[in-house]
């Protein structure tokens, strides 16, 4: 029968590291210990050691399976991967004893049963000792954590951004509800509140079907896509906190996350088209082209009159595709939807906007595309954004890049 719950002993990893000196695959091995191929799977995966490739053997420095494309490796690229090895990572999962060592230019990783007892032993003790840090440490990582915190930087922006600070999230986390910041005015309470939606249960009439959505649904915007990939999506709403305003039109660039914000003092359809025509004087052809050809919008009455956003009236232009999303699916533009969650974090509901302006608007979406995502790679909107088009276009949007530590997602920012 195989065994599930217990740790491996260190007779049991210097059989494991002698199979793999003999080249047998991790289901051998689970078989001759009586354990599963996950746990055997782990154990090699967790305390395997890297031995970098030496770069002097080959012209592909950053060992990239997409070097070859790109030529311009940094080692740094959100779509990094190192060049696969199938024999190393599907059937052994290390190097030992391969007949290739020498020839190889791939980096390297070696199972020692020895400093895997080691490494188990102390991940073994060092968990069951509590807090791992001295009162000089805890100093050094409050003065680095807890102005940012109250800045309104989640702990993930802030790991991101401070490398040097060795604990991971789920750490830091429970050193804070444990109270050990609470000197410095950060616990539970202080950190970003997450936001739940609870679902209605009131039944939800459906929306008359207006004749000018023909053709411009959201099925209609899937077909569109399939025929036109290449065409980025640009996903507009708008937020408010009272409605009789003023009222923030938001545009969020699918690709980028980027995201900006027009201040309207009136919630209609020529007002927020205006907004467009603006745009499109300040930009030229090509920049608005690639950033509003394609919009994706809610069925609000500020977007109902469709001609409107799709044509110029002033030159009878044809400038955009506009699309609509069913009625009560929100979740058909989920960009613009999440990101309008650091704007109630700055602009929090129940907020007077009648001193709002739109150099303000323009500072917290500065302060918003300078967070870090985890879905771009730990990089920002901002840096994605100016990649892709260049600061001069984020320059003409009026959007900055905020130093990490100054970026500030809180009502404080104002």
């Amino acid at each position: 029968m195989i065994e599930k719950s217990k740790q491996l002993t260190l007779s049991q990893r210097i059989k494991i590291e002698e199979m793999l000196n003999q080249r047998h695959r991790k289901f051998e091995i689970a078989n001759e210990l009586d354990k599963s191929q996950s746990t055997i799977a782990r154990e090699i995966n967790k305390h395997k050691k890297l031995k970098p490739h030496n770069p002097l053997k080959n012209d592909n420095l950053y060992n990239c399976k997409y070097f070859i494309n790109c030529k311009k490796c940094t080692g740094k690229c959100r779509i990094f991967q190192p060049i696969p090895c199938k024999d190393r990572d599907r059937n052994i999962g290390v190097c030992n004893n391969c007949d290739k060592l020498k020839s190889c230019n791939l980096d390297k990783y070696f199972y020692k049963a020895e400093d895997a007892q080691k490494s188990y032993e102390y991940t073994l003790k060092d968990s069951r000792q509590g807090v791992n840090l001295n009162t000089s440490e805890l100093i050094e990582l409050a003065h680095i954590i807890c102005p940012l915190v109250k800045k309104g930087q989640s702990i993930y922006t802030i790991l991101n951004n401070h490398p040097e600070i060795k604990l991971c999230e789920k750490t830091i986390y429970n050193y804070i509800e444990m109270g050990l910041f609470k000197d410095w005015d950060v616990t539970n309470l202080t950190l970003k509140r997450k936001v739940r939606r609870k679902v209605s249960k009131k039944k939800l009439k459906k929306r008359k079907e207006p004749e000018n959505y023909e053709g411009r649904t959201y099925a209609d915007y899937l077909d569109y896509k399939i025929l036109n990939p290449n065409v980025p999506t640009t996903e507009m709403d708008t937020v408010y906190n009272n409605q009789s305003g003023p009222y923030i039109q938001t545009f969020i660039f699918e690709n980028t996350s980027f995201m900006i914000g027009i201040l309207h003092k009136d919630k209609t359809a020529d007002s927020m088209s205006k907004a467009l025509n603006k745009l499109q004087d300040k930009l030229s052809d090509e920049e608005f082209k690639k950033l509003f050809s394609l919009l994706l919008t809610d069925r609000g009455t500020e977007f109902g009159k469709p001609q409107l956003f799709e044509i110029n009236i002033e030159t009878g232009e044809i400038r955009s595709k506009i699309f609509y999303c069913d009625p009560q699916q929100s979740s058909q533009k989920p960009h613009v939807e999440n990101n309008h969650n650091f704007v109630r974090e700055i602009l929090p509901s129940g907020q007077d906007w009648h001193d709002l302006i739109q150099d303000k608007v323009d500072l917290m979406f500065s302060h918003i595309n300078s967070v870090p995502r985890e879905s771009l790679g730990n990089k920002t909107p901002y840096e994605i954004f100016t990649f892709i088009y260049g600061k001069k276009l984020a320059d003409k949007l009026n959007i900055q890049k905020i130093e990490k530590d100054e970026v500030t997602t809180t009502p404080r920012l104002f």
